[in-house]
């Protein structure tokens, strides 16, 4: 009995000293709000690396005088400065967007139910009031639409972690003179659907844009009776086998598009990598000037002409202004085989005297160069079920 209450008395005590601990977390985030509204008014960064290396390294000595381990002390206090960094910069977004309270045209590769319509209602989620949807049938109508000013934005598929970059993309970004000025990255779930439940050795065709087929060529090799139909998008896929209205045909697409058509998910997560992601970007008509306080990425297309080594000079001047380049892929441009023009995505706002110092000695060592856009770097954002 005696033992029995000694244990009451000392979770009676943890308990108190819990309560304290949230008081004392609750009282951290209202000096956090001050603090990132210091940083919004003064036009500083919301994060310190340094400071935050330096202030960890001081907890840990401290622990230690507690008999702490130093991971202890790094996982706690690490997860409650990434709390304070999201909290500081779900401020900053809420005072720099003023459009959240604006409707928003979105034009994207439809129907509705593919994943570029996903894409679009994404992003409007986190940054619009209301999405208002213009369907596309190709990419090229997607950014005429707003070219023309019947949409205000273009949602267009860049790069996918399966199948890669999407090439097509990357010649109307060199054409068109739309700026991108936001992108999303979502989780692409491609699933096996049909009109009903059917064995899969009794389905005859299968429907669906180019990308999902090489997402899911491993699956789709199991299967080489298959006859495969390319459409032009996923969602124009399950329109077609609800239009057909034959139970041997199948369509690989979204789980959203699957209830919007009434259609039987079969199998789902069907890509050769588990973790299919694709980044959309954003193009509006008029360049967006992002504050100096949120992560931002410059993106620029260029060629270098046949003139060798002129890739690694541009890459050395970016490693001298210590710019972090996110990412570089290049194409072959039509007509011209021998030469290549280049895709580079930088971590730097494009305003920064880095940045600018940068692009003028680049200007001086490629044939052709062109700013596509600096905006928000964004998050991995999953798929609603």
């Amino acid at each position: 009995m005696p033992a029995n209450n000694s244990l009451l008395i000392f979770r009676d005590e943890i308990n108190n000293i819990d309560k304290k601990i949230v008081k004392l977390l609750a009282e951290r985030k209202n000096l956090v709000f001050k603090i990132a509204q210091s940083k919004i008014e003064n036009n500083q960064a919301i994060r310190d690396i340094e400071r935050e290396k330096k202030m960890l390294q001081k907890l840990i000595f401290l622990g230690k005088k507690y008999n702490l381990k130093s991971e202890y002390i790094t996982q706690l206090f690490q997860l409650i400065i990434e709390e304070s960094v999201a909290t500081q910069k779900k401020l900053l977004k809420k005072f720099c967007n003023h459009n959240k309270l604006i409707p928003a045209n979105f034009s994207f590769l439809g129907p509705k139910g593919s994943y570029s319509h996903i894409a679009a209602y994404k992003y409007a989620d986190l940054n619009f009031q209301k999405c208002i949807t213009n369907e596309c049938s190709t990419f090229e109508e997607v950014v005429l639409s707003v070219e023309n000013n019947q949409s205000d934005y273009a949602v267009l598929p860049i790069e996918n972690t399966c199948s890669g970059s999407i090439n097509e993309v990357f010649d109307i970004l060199k054409k068109t003179n739309l700026f991108i000025i936001g992108e999303i990255n979502i989780f692409i779930n491609h699933n096996l659907l049909t009109l009903k439940k059917i064995e899969l050795n009794k389905i005859k065709t299968i429907y669906s844009h180019p990308q999902p087929f090489q997402q899911c060529s491993d699956f789709i090799k199991k299967f080489p009776k298959w006859k495969i139909k390319y459409t032009k998008s996923t969602a124009d896929a399950m329109k077609k086998i609800k239009k057909y209205n034959d139970v041997t045909n199948a369509a690989l697409g979204s789980e959203i598009g699957s209830k919007i058509y009434g259609l039987e998910i079969l199998m789902k997560n069907l890509a050769n990598k588990e973790n299919n992601i694709t980044r959309f970007i954003l193009l509006n008509r008029n360049p967006k000037k992002i504050s100096k306080n949120i992560p931002t990425t410059t993106t620029l297309i260029f060629t270098t002409g046949q003139e060798a080594g002129s890739l690694s000079k541009v890459l050395s001047i970016l490693q001298e202004k210590k710019l972090i380049m996110k990412k570089l892929t290049s194409q072959k441009i039509y007509k011209n085989p021998w030469e290549e023009m280049f895709y580079i995505d930088i971590q730097v706002n494009l305003s920064s005297t880095l940045m600018q110092d940068a692009l003028e000695k680049i200007k001086k060592i490629t044939r052709f160069i062109k700013i596509l856009g600096c905006y928000p770097s964004e998050k991995i954002t999953p798929i609603a079920p």
